[in-house]
């Protein structure tokens, strides 16, 4: 069974089928430690990167915003192969040239592929930190919108189309639709910065209506263009709109500026066959579910235990509801005591439970060792198995 065949069948709740055996990702500097530590480097990671740049896995609809895939951490411990997303651009097109404002010693002040200003370090020690989005009124939007919002399908596409169908069409992996940046409060976040974003759903409430209704309207009418050529197997949305203290926004502005638009979303995609709907967001999720629920929203990933969430929890309160991740990756860096504690609490019963793609909580950080890595994967292999 491969693992196309695999993800519908865990999808479907089928528990007499061994669950996908992926992981979620990584630093940068964690798989060069590992390098170090015994990982052998077949592939390498290809490009210029920084230690706080991430390194995307199976369990994440990849390619996305120019982030890495790993593949010697993937065929060394024999993990299945992991989602792909239809590698077609679906939102800024032109994006924006990345462009030095201001040079500040160690970090500098520069503007990224959403036109958004930031402030980074040079080594790329720590994420960047946005300072400014590209949209703060009405004006800016409708210049944003005439000039690199679009449909323009066939300058979307990357040159290497033709190949990429052929392999979609004889894959043997789950494909996605949609993906990072994509989502009603992800990609405004991103346009107006923080903490603008919040004081616009007050200040001008029509402007966020019109941006997720344009949206909308665009995705719908893109994705039309691909489903005409190439089939898919779910569809990924990118909020991160969580996180210790639950939403970053209230229940109110949820249903009011982004529930009728993923309504508008997901009926379209299911009546071109998709069935599988998940999200992507950070910390605790708890207050988000029954409102992606009510979307049509099907799934969710990665349910970052530090932050609260508790897949057990969430899955005897919503039976039908598909899980990924879940497991604690604070548990890597201490003991092989402490990583057979996670795994025995928390497996038996999610797999037998199914809908369930086990994984780390997030990105697996460089005070992880190689060794407890590789002890935890073997473990969790002794479980899929069984």
């Amino acid at each position: 069974m491969n693992s196309r065949e695999r993800f519908y069948e865990v999808m479907n709740f089928n528990t007499s089928v061994r669950t996908l055996d992926w992981e979620f990702g990584y630093w940068y500097q964690t798989v060069e430690q590992w390098y170090k530590e015994g990982l052998i480097k077949k592939y390498g990671i290809k490009g210029d990167w920084g230690k706080a740049d991430p390194v995307a896995a199976q369990g994440v609809a990849w390619p996305m915003l120019g982030i890495p895939k790993d593949y010697d951490v993937e065929e060394q411990l024999n993990l299945d192969k992991g989602f792909e997303r239809i590698d077609i651009n679906q939102d800024i097109y032109p994006p924006f040239e990345s462009e030095i404002i201001d040079d500040l010693g160690d970090e500098v002040t520069i503007t990224g592929a959403f036109g958004e200003t930031m402030i980074k370090k040079k080594d790329n020690s720590t994420i960047a930190k946005i300072i400014k989005g590209v949209v703060s009124d009405d004006k800016d939007w409708e210049k944003l919108k005439e000039e690199r919002l679009q449909i323009n399908y066939d300058k979307r596409k990357p040159d290497n189309w033709d190949e990429l169908l052929k392999k979609y069409k004889n894959r043997d992996f789950p494909l996605s639709i949609s993906g990072v940046p994509i989502g009603f409060f992800g990609l405004l976040r991103f346009l107006f910065g923080e903490p603008q974003i919040y004081y616009i759903y007050y200040d001008n409430p029509k402007l966020i209506h019109k941006m997720n209704s344009y949206f909308c309207d665009l995705w719908i009418n893109l994705f039309s263009e691909v489903l005409s050529e190439v089939d898919a197997d779910c569809a990924h949305f990118w909020e991160d709109m969580s996180g210790k203290q639950g939403s970053l926004i209230s229940k109110e502005c949820f249903k009011e500026f982004m529930t009728p638009y993923y309504k508008r979303i997901i009926g379209f995609l299911k009546s071109q066959g998709i069935k599988y709907f998940i999200v992507d967001t950070d910390g605790n999720p708890d207050e988000l579910i029954p409102l992606f629920i009510e979307c049509g929203i099907n799934g969710l990933y990665p349910f970052e235990v530090q932050a609260g969430a508790d897949i057990i929890k969430t899955r005897e309160k919503y039976p039908e509801f598909r899980i990924l991740g879940g497991l604690d990756k604070r548990v890597l860096a201490e003991s092989k005591e402490r990583i057979d504690e996670e795994l025995d609490n928390k497996l038996p019963f999610m797999l037998k439970k199914g809908g369930f793609i086990p994984y780390m909580d997030h990105i697996v950080p460089p005070n992880v060792p190689w060794e407890n890595f590789k002890y935890y994967r073997e473990k969790m292999k002794k479980y899929l198995n069984k």
